[in-house]
């Protein structure tokens, strides 16, 4: 009979229960089930920019930000320009849920004791907490792809460290392995920034207990493993720049996130940071994590004056990783204390995600390394660790939650289709939150998403079409500029001014289409006194708009978030013109009177303005007397 080759049927254990939990991510997580928060406009980001068929620089991060690399889905556009594939919800999660998954292979490769152990709790991570379901699987988070990459490069990083450090390592393991880490660096780095001072950690730790046990000149090879760290922090900076001028250049938005350090908030911000890892209750198993770490720290102290340290034996290497992981948990917390960012985003839990799955993971080597420890367990403790990871992975599966479906995904694949039919390619604009879920479910790009002007613009390069168009239609659903109900009848936006032609032009509950027409053609050109300095968020300011051909009968769009309380426009004569607010625009009515209108003056209100306040733009529309 022939033999197998040993270590096959672990590999194939391990293999088929990494299937079983793809299977069960792809089953209770995909978009429009509730515990990954259904389907929103920033899930569906990543579908759009999936099928886009142009590739600039805008597109080298998440559209509209600089904190998300792209490249995940920079492949999937290079696939769909190969192949004609068309990126849906559920295609471009199962791309996602799969690399996400991936984790767990790099994790079983970073120590032979604990390696099972730690791909079960990242498993039983994924299955079982309600944070990790969101922060892995909703196609609007970043973590999924960057742990993944993370783990990937630690592992690469811990191979190169070997190989340069010990004494019959050839050029060609070296190479490959320096390449392996360039690479998965790369990826880390340009997923998010944070994964660099993480990578820092994992080096300089193993480092270290390399160091321990190289001969003297190979110490000093051991600082090329820094290269690959720093090629890929390096590439980030570069692309982000890169990312900054051209955003800055084509659209006059350099889209730039707010890093620097938050002096005089670090102790309010550590405060708050600290309530949040509470908040959840992996944050006990967090704080245990890095109590074993301090337990590794004493350990390895003790064993070095004893002069028994040896960074080769299991529990040695158990420990080294746990004052890793634990060290790059404490890291990302404090990156997320000290960044302007994160107060600016009140502190959210997700900056914290690294924290979580770092600190879990701390604990998971700390108890294999407390298994290695005591000697009536230690000629067993891999064998319990591996027995623990058994437990851990079947406790997951029974327990996971049934999928709670969520309708929004399919009630607006409904709508977009209908929409399509119907209009065929048509600028659809709304509110942030209106807009881009129902753009991206058609992968042709025949609804030109574009939030309205004054909300979070992800599509700036579709811009130009909402000026050209003959016709938009105006997608409700939250309701960020009017409702359903009462759409405004004008409109103007980015420059453009537009009437409501029809107020329900679709309906497909819960989302109502009003179709609106451009009114270019009725503009009249005018210019204001004083030119530049007017502004209606200015409490008691004045401005003179002359117009360059009278106008019997006309209305003056201003495009403000400014109240009209207390707002007053009047002729050269005295003549008085109706000033009237809808949603994000004031209507100054200009009736028909005993002589053409030939300039009016607006003087806003005294009282005061909301902080958001905003102002855009006006245009002047001649009306039929």
């Amino acid at each position: 009979m022939r033999r197998i080759p040993r270590g096959t049927l672990p590999t194939g254990i391990f293999l088929l229960a990494w299937g079983s939990l793809l299977v069960q991510v792809l089953l209770h997580f995909a978009p429009g089930n509730a515990a990954v928060t259904g389907w929103n406009s920033d899930a569906s980001i990543t579908v759009l920019q999936s099928n886009d068929p142009v590739f600039d620089a805008f597109r080298l991060y998440y559209y509209g930000q600089d904190r998300i690399g792209a490249w995940p889905w920079l492949l999937a556009q290079g696939w769909r320009a190969l192949t004609g594939f068309d990126w849906t919800p559920w295609r471009v999660f199962a791309w996602q849920a799969t690399w996400a998954c991936i984790a767990c292979l790099a994790l079983r490769g970073l120590q032979q004791q604990a390696g099972w152990l730690l791909a079960a709790t990242f498993g039983a991570l994924a299955l079982l907490s309600p944070l990790f379901q969101v922060q892995l699987f909703a196609l609007s988070q970043p973590f999924g792809w960057q742990l993944t990459a993370l783990f990937l490069a630690w592992w690469a990083l811990m191979r190169l460290l070997r190989h340069l450090g010990g004494p019959s390592s050839g050029p060609g393991a070296v190479a490959r392995w320096a390449a392996a880490s360039v690479l998965f660096c790369t990826l880390a780095c340009w997923t998010s920034p944070t994964s660099g001072p993480l990578l820092l950690v994992a080096i300089v730790v193993e480092g270290v207990r390399v160091g321990l046990v190289s001969p003297g000149r190979r110490r000093w090879a051991l600082l090329a493993a820094l290269v690959p760290l720093a090629a890929g922090i390096g590439f980030e900076s570069a692309t982000r720049h890169f990312f900054h001028r051209f955003a800055k250049k084509q659209f006059g938005h350099a889209y730039a996130t707010q890093l620097k350090v938050d002096k005089g908030f670090l102790a309010e911000n550590a405060r708050a940071m600290f309530g949040r890892l509470l908040e959840d209750p992996l944050g006990v198993v967090v704080l245990v994590g890095l109590g074993l770490a301090v337990v590794a720290a004493v350990f390895l102290v003790l064993q070095l004056r004893r002069r028994a340290l040896d960074p080769r034996r299991p529990q040695e290497e158990l420990a080294f990783l746990t004052i890793a992981l634990a060290g790059g948990a404490l890291g990302n917390a404090f990156i997320a204390t000290v960044v302007l960012h994160v107060r600016i985003n009140g502190h959210d839990i997700r900056y914290l995600v690294p924290t979580f799955v770092l600190g879990t993971l701390a604990a998971a080597s700390g108890l294999s390394l407390v298994l290695h420890l005591v000697p009536a367990l230690r000629t067993r403790a891999a064998g319990l660790s591996v027995l623990a990871a058994g437990g851990l992975f079947a406790a997951s599966h029974l327990l996971v939650q049934p999928r709670i479906p969520e309708p929004t995904l399919e009630l607006a694949q409904a709508a977009a289709d209908a929409v399509v039919a119907r209009a065929g390619e048509t600028v659809l604009l709304g509110g942030y939150w209106d807009t881009y879920l129902l753009g991206a479910l058609d992968p042709e790009h025949r609804l030109l998403s574009v939030s309205v002007d004054g909300d979070y613009q992800r599509t700036p390069f579709w811009i130009p079409k909402v000026r050209e168009a003959q016709h938009i239609l105006m997608a409700f659903f939250h309701g960020y500029l009017g409702s359903a109900e009462a759409p405004a009848p004008w409109l103007l936006q980015y420059g453009a001014p537009f009437q409501l032609e029809d107020p329900r032009w679709e309906v497909h509950p819960p989302f109502t289409f009003a179709r609106y027409r451009n009114a270019s053609s009725q503009q009249v050109p005018m210019r204001s006194e004083p030119e530049k300095t007017f502004t209606p968020c200015e409490p008691g300011a004045t401005v003179t708009y002359r117009f360059e051909q009278p106008v019997e009968r006309g209305l003056l769009l201003v495009s403000t978030h400014a109240p009209t309380s207390g707002a007053e426009a009047r002729a050269a004569d005295g003549t008085e013109a109706r000033v009237e607010g809808v949603p994000h625009l004031w209507l100054v009515h200009l009736e028909r009177g005993a002589t053409p209108w030939r300039e009016v003056t607006l003087r806003t209100g005294s009282t005061s303005r909301p902080e958001d306040c905003w102002y855009r733009s006006t245009a002047l529309l001649r009306l039929e007397p």
